[in-house]
This record gives C-alpha cells, sequence and structure tokens, in this order.
C-alpha cells in the first residue's frame, strides 16, 4: 500500500482490479483484523457520490476481492485470507504484518521507543523507510484515499527525522547526506531534513556547503511561500557561520514544518498487539474526585471558521468543586454563567475578520488551568473534579466543531495525560493532530475516558501504545465516543503497554496506579 496497490503472493504479483475494487480492498487492509461497518466502506470507497445500489455494488467487489485471495492461497500453497461478515461490519483475516503499511507502523514504534539502543531503533527506522515505493494508494481516487495518504506522508517524514536524528547520535552523518537528498528534493519544504544535512555536512568538514543549502532553502521558502526559514534553522545557520553546533539530546523532538498541517488517517497508533484480559462487562461510572497553555503558534487545522448554530442547549457543565474555597468560588462566578447559556465555536472578530477564542473554549482552558493548580497544590479530589468538568466541556465543543474548537484546547489535554502518567512515543504536533479528529480517530475517546477514570499511573504509559492495543482487542470496534470505551478492554491495553514497555509480566492493572 505504500505506493501503487499490489498484491503478491509465492514472488508473483496479482492483478487487484479496478481502483474502485482497490479502494475496497485497501479500506479492509488499513483496519486489518477489525470490524468496518458496511457504511464506513461505502464512505470510504465513494465519498458522498455513492452508486444508485452501493451495497450490492460493495458486495460484487467483496466476491471479486474473495476470488482474488482464494488465488493467491493457491500459488502459495497455503490458507486463503478470509473477509468474514461480522455484526459489526466486514474483516479481513489478515496478519497486519503482511501489509507494509502495518509493517512500517510496527517497525516505526520501535524506533521511537526510547528504552532500545540508538542502533536498534536506527535500523528499525532503516527498514521501515525501505518499504516505501511511492506515494500511498497511488492513484485511488477520493477523500478518504487522500486522507491516508496525507497522515502516512507525515508519518513517513516523522520517521525520516528521527533515524537522522539517532545516525547523527551515533557517529555517522555520512548515511545522512547520502540518504537526505533525495528525500529533501521530494519534499522541498520540510526544513528539518535541510537543518539535518546541514548538520551532517559540517560534520563531515563540508561547511560551505551546509551554508549553499540554507541559502538555498531560503530561496526557496520565499519563492514558494513568501517566508522566511523558521527559528530553529536560523539558529543552526549562525550556529555553522560560527562553528558551534550544539549536540542534539537524546530523544529530541524535531516538529516537521510543511506547506499544510497534515490529515490523520482513520487509525493511527504504534502497533503494539494486546490481547484483553479482563471478562467483558458494562464501564463503570467515571469516578469524581495545566498550567493554562499560550494560545500562540498552536497548528492550524483546515475547516469552517463560521459559528456552529443549535437548536438546543448543550448540557450543562456541572462544577461540583467545594464552593467554600475562595479560588473555587472565584471560578465559579467567572464560568458558571456562561456555562449555562449555548457552546459557541470560534467567531469572526468584526473589526478584521481574525478568529477570536470564544468564552467556552476558555471555560475549558480555566478549567484545566485550574485542575494543574489543585494537583500542585496537593488537592487530588479538587483536581479531578475540575477535570471532570473541563473532559466534558471539551467534549462538547469537538462534537459542535472538532476543526475550529479541539486546536487550542488538545494541548491543555496532552498536560493532563501527562500528569496522569500517560506518555506518548510520537511527536507532540503528531499527537495534536490526532486529538483533534473523533471523527477519524480514537484518540479524543479514549483519552476523555483516561482522563475521567481519575487513574494515576506509577510508571508513565505510551497513549499511541494504549490506543493501538485497545483497537487490536478481538471483537472491540474502535471508539469515536466516549460512551463507547469499554473501561475493562482499555485497562487491559493500559496493562499490556506497560508490561510492553518496561519487560514486566504484571496481571493485575491496579499495581499500575500509585498508591
Amino acid at each position: 500500500m505504500l505506493g501503487e496497490m499490489e498484491l503478491r503472493s509465492a514472488g508473483q504479483s496479482l492483478e487487484v482490479g479496478t481502483p474502485r475494487q482497490q479502494a475496497v480492498l485497501a479500506a479492509l487492509v488499513v483496519d486489518a483484523r477489525r470490524p468496518v461497518a458496511i457504511e464506513t466502506l461505502i464512505n470510504r470507497v465513494w465519498d458522498h457520490t455513492p452508486p444508485a445500489d452501493p451495497r450490492a455494488v460493495l458486495y460484487s467487489h467483496l466476491s471479486r476481492i474473495r476470488r482474488l485471495l482464494t488465488q493467491a492461497a493457491t500459488l502459495a500453497d497455503g490458507t486463503a485470507v478470509r473477509i468474514e461478515r461480522r455484526h459489526a461490519g466486514y474483516v479481513l483475516d489478515v496478519d497486519p504484518d503482511l501489509a507494509d503499511l502495518h509493517r512500517f507502523r510496527r517497525l516505526a514504534g520501535q524506533g521511537s521507543d526510547r528504552w532500545l539502543g540508538d542502533d536498534a531503533r536506527a535500523a528499525a527506522l532503516a527498514e521501515a523507510l525501505l518499504l516505501w515505493r511511492g506515494s500511498p494508494l497511488a492513484g485511488l481516487p477520493g477523500e478518504w484515499a487522500a486522507q491516508v495518504r496525507d497522515s502516512w506522508h507525515q508519518r513517513r517524514l516523522d520517521a525520516v527525522v528521527q533515524w537522522a536524528q539517532i545516525e547523527l547520535r551515533l557517529g555517522r552523518p555520512t548515511a545522512v547526506i547520502n540518504t537526505l537528498p533525495d528525500l529533501a528534493a521530494e519534499y522541498p519544504l520540510v526544513e528539518p531534513f535541510e537543518a539535518l544535512l546541514m548538520r551532517a555536512l559540517h560534520a563531515t568538514g563540508r561547511g560551505a556547503e551546509a551554508l549553499d543549502r540554507y541559502a538555498a532553502v531560503r530561496q526557496r521558502l520565499a519563492d514558494k511561500l513568501g517566508t522566511d526559514p523558521g527559528p530553529e534553522l536560523r539558529a543552526l545557520h549562525q550556529a555553522v557561520l560560527h562553528g558551534e553546533l550544539p549536540t542534539p539530546s537524546r530523544d529530541s523532538v524535531t516538529a516537521v514544518r510543511t506547506v499544510t498541517p497534515p490529515t490523520p488517517q482513520p487509525h493511527p497508533a504504534v502497533s503494539t498487539s494486546a490481547v484483553a484480559q479482563y471478562g467483558p462487562g458494562p464501564a463503570p461510572a467515571p469516578a469524581d474526585g495545566d498550567e493554562l497553555p499560550t494560545m500562540s503558534g498552536l497548528p492550524t487545522m483546515s475547516g469552517r471558521v463560521n459559528a456552529v448554530a443549535t437548536g438546543t442547549p448543550p448540557r450543562r457543565v456541572r462544577l461540583r468543586l467545594p464552593l467554600r474555597r475562595t479560588m473555587l468560588a472565584a471560578l465559579v462566578v467567572v464560568v458558571l454563567p456562561a456555562a449555562i447559556g449555548s457552546v459557541h465555536t470560534f467567531q469572526r472578530d468584526k473589526c478584521n475578520g481574525s478568529p477570536s477564542i470564544s468564552p467556552s473554549i476558555e471555560r475549558a482552558q480555566v478549567l484545566f488551568s485550574t485542575a494543574q493548580k489543585f494537583d500542585q497544590d496537593g488537592r487530588p479530589k479538587d483536581a479531578q473534579a475540575t477535570i471532570v468538568d473541563a473532559v466534558r466541556l471539551y467534549d462538547e465543543l469537538i462534537n459542535l466543531n472538532p476543526d475550529q474548537n479541539a486546536p487550542p484546547l488538545a494541548p491543555a489535554v496532552i498536560q493532563a495525560l501527562g500528569r496522569a502518567g500517560v506518555d506518548f512515543s510520537v511527536s507532540e504536533a503528531i499527537l495534536r493532530t490526532w486529538l483533534v479528529n473523533p471523527l477519524y480517530t480514537p484518540y479524543p475517546a479514549i483519552s476523555q475516558m483516561l482522563l475521567l477514570r481519575g487513574w494515576q499511573l506509577e510508571a508513565p504509559v505510551y497513549l499511541d501504545v494504549i490506543v493501538s492495543n485497545y483497537e487490536h482487542t478481538p471483537g472491540i470496534t474502535s471508539p469515536r465516543n466516549v460512551a463507547d470505551v469499554r473501561v475493562d478492554v482499555l485497562k487491559a491495553a493500559v496493562l499490556e503497554g506497560s508490561n510492553t514497555r518496561y519487560g514486566t509480566q504484571a496481571k493485575d492493572f491496579e499495581h499500575l496506579l500509585k498508591p
């Protein structure tokens, strides 16, 4: 899938069929071993213009794909990969590692694992990058295929940056010089590629070439975007001029600065399999009982800027905080009257047309900030009660208009997760894009449940691993709403993520929590 769709068996390439048939197969492979609803398949394949009888056409494509999979099994003298119909949708029962897209995700996850040595991480990332044969799902039409392409291009960029950073740390700048120029030509507006190339050239005594690259990228950015290089690249240029390059720290994260923000794919996560240890059952009710992030420099998401009008008032934000406390009393005076009214999204400033932050977003930020203050003051019950209110308001806002309301709140959600002991192995820039898209990713729903439960983990567990473990649990549908999150499965996902990260064999989720 990392190129044109191709099916290979016993060394032979098989004809995959028309672009629509390829899209049906791709829509199943992306969610290998997870059920995909019929409506989801139709939307992924035909967007907003399905045929007159989309289910009949879909069944026809599925029938041809089954025959193709049988042919592939015959060539390999093996058992055919099955497409099963379940109550939640269709499932392609195939080992995800047989698809280059999933194999890339697994290897990239190993490359991000800070508990592995640099040599092992560099090798995993190099193997992952060799899987690319072109643009993902090349030639497939439609909005969903475009979203998958954008997301996986972003993942590739992050993997390249991580690989090059590790190679430089290992004292192997020649490998970077031999590899990055072609990729920099393919992605001419990705500044970290140029920064890493400049570092590698300087390390091999080719400082003049490093300065030439800076001059070229500065001209390119001016011509294409009408802008200057970012502060990081400018600082590196000055350091090269003075011969005073700082040594990059271990696990430093370089944000990939591109023309447009990436579009997340349907199920992004670091690949770590898990099997739930807990039996099925209803999710228990959430338990009751950050510094305020600045708004400058947040990534913008494409979408509508118009206010969303609703005919019915939203749920009230219930403040269950002790009113006898002076700080809380002041907070209630400010927050409660506005919380009773309608929840608004971004609105245009009447004077200059620029977007301004609505009172509802500010209320959510105040709640997240107050929870952090309570946490710092040693008041965990007050902190948790405030987090519950903040998360519920965050849920309302992203349900109304995720494109406009979620980006300003994502940093506060990340800080709150960090205080709960939830870490992440991808760059914060990528994590933010996943937290603002409840339609395409389960990250908002699972993050909300983690915060609502009030868990405080003794040792950090990666959020992207938790999500992957949850989604790969047999018979589980990827949640898009906090009400759909199974707490028993979530506990198992956290437990498996902890055991994988620390090499332990804990069997009791409660042992992971702080006393």
